[in-house]
């Protein structure tokens, strides 16, 4: 087997920040935090 299927390899990096994110937020109820029905809490 050749090395030639890697001759053509290509790595990619994202990085981006977020401020004031909510990781949990529920995009149906406005951004909301999700909460649990049963406790009221996230």
């Amino acid at each position: 087997m050749s090395n030639s299927a890697l001759t053509n390899r290509h790595d990619f990096l994202l990085l981006f920040e977020v401020t004031n994110g909510n990781p949990n937020g529920d995009p149906d109820a406005g951004n909301m935090p999700r909460l649990d029905p049963n406790t009221n809490k996230a």
